[in-house]
């Protein structure tokens, strides 16, 4: 009986557990994603203050989490978007280019929805636990990457209508050829990945490969295929 007794409690207690935990947090490797939103505000946004004005107190007085979808950071000298672990940063570059206005979609039909699939390929379990970390790093990398280039270049402000189509072309063009370093370089890199990651990845991207994506792909297959000295 008390047997019996003790069975049932521990089957509620871990039914109650397991209710107040996220479901993202049981998925192996997810816990990258705290050590990379860590690391953006305790060494990313102390190296954009230097160039761009004190945030203040603490990242809160700074940071505004927009339509539960992106961070824009607001600093003395120059607002942005806050890279982080969430794929409606390409949101926030969208409305702050308007890109798609001039018929250059590389934000809305290219960046946000295939990292969207990544995260729900993640959120299925298509990817290992390094395949999980390598996700979310290259997602860092890339945004990232953005922000050096557009924001702290200077390479692509802000354009007038008449520049608009010109900008977004560029940034496009700069965001495609720097994909390959973020993924050879970011985790464990992509070549090391294991064989079901690599699929899970091609899944991924396959339905929105572009021309010029797969010209980008080749790239870093070729890497991968090249005999380590």
């Amino acid at each position: 009986m008390k047997s019996n007794f003790y069975k049932i409690c521990v089957t509620l207690s871990l039914f109650f557990a397991l209710n107040f935990l996220n479901a993202e947090d049981l998925i192996p490797g997810i816990e990258v994603k705290k050590v990379l939103e860590n690391e953006l505000l305790t060494q990313y946004l102390p190296s954009l203050e230097k160039l761009w004005g004190n945030c203040g107190a603490s990242p809160e007085s700074c940071l505004t989490f927009t339509d539960q979808s992106y961070y824009e950071l607001n600093l003395p000298k120059k607002s942005l978007c806050f890279p982080n672990t969430k794929c409606g940063f390409y949101k926030c570059m969208e409305k702050n280019y308007q890109c798609e206005s001039v018929g250059v979609n590389y934000f809305s039909k290219l960046a946000f929805p295939t990292c969207s699939a990544y995260e729900k390929n993640i959120q299925n379990l298509e990817f290992t636990k390094v395949g999980v970390e390598w996700v979310y790093t290259v997602m860092v990398c890339l945004q990232k990457g953005l922000i050096d280039e557009c924001i702290n270049n200077g390479r692509c402000a802000p354009p007038e209508i008449n520049e608009r189509k010109k900008v977004c072309d560029q940034i496009t063009d700069f965001t495609l050829r720097y994909h390959p370093g973020c993924y050879i370089n970011s985790g464990v890199g992509v070549c090391r990945l294991p064989i079901k990651d690599k699929m899970a990845i091609w899944k991924t991207v396959n339905p929105y490969l572009t021309t010029r994506e797969k010209e980008e792909a080749k790239k870093v297959i070729f890497h991968c295929l090249k005999p380590k000295a």
